[in-house]
C-alpha cells in the first residue's frame, strides 16, 4: 500500500444510523483513511454495479457520521487481487493480495 513509515491507526467501524460496516480501516497521520474492504475468492474478485453501489453507500455513511476532512481511498484485500472493469476503474485506489500479506 506503500504506507511503510507512515504512523498508523487500524480499527473497524460500523454505522449505527447506516446499517453499513467497514472490515478494516487505517487511519494514517499522513491524512488519508484507507478503507480496506476483504473479499475470499477463488479468483480475482469482479465488483459489478450492485457491489459498487453497496460501497459507495458505505463510505458516504463513514463519511457523513465520523464527518472526517481526511482524504478516504477504498482498498481491496483480495485472495488473488481484482478483476479491473467499470465499476472498478477508478474506484478502488490500492489492492491488496495474499501474496503481498504472505508472500
Amino acid at each position: 500500500m506503500g504506507i511503510s513509515g507512515v504512523y498508523a491507526e487500524v480499527s473497524s467501524w460500523q454505522s449505527r444510523e447506516h446499517g453499513a460496516q467497514i472490515d478494516l480501516l487505517i487511519d494514517r497521520r499522513d491524512h488519508i483513511i484507507s478503507v480496506c474492504e476483504i473479499k475470499f475468492s477463488k479468483d480475482p474478485y469482479v465488483i459489478n454495479k450492485a457491489y459498487r453501489g453497496e460501497l459507495e453507500r458505505k463510505l458516504t455513511a463513514f463519511r457523513l457520521e465520523t464527518q472526517t476532512r481526511k482524504t478516504v481511498f477504498l482498498t481491496l484485500i483480495s485472495t488473488f487481487g481484482l478483476q479491473a472493469n467499470q465499476h472498478s476503474i477508478g474506484f478502488v485506489q490500492n489492492v491488496v493480495t495474499m501474496n503481498d500479506l504472505f508472500g
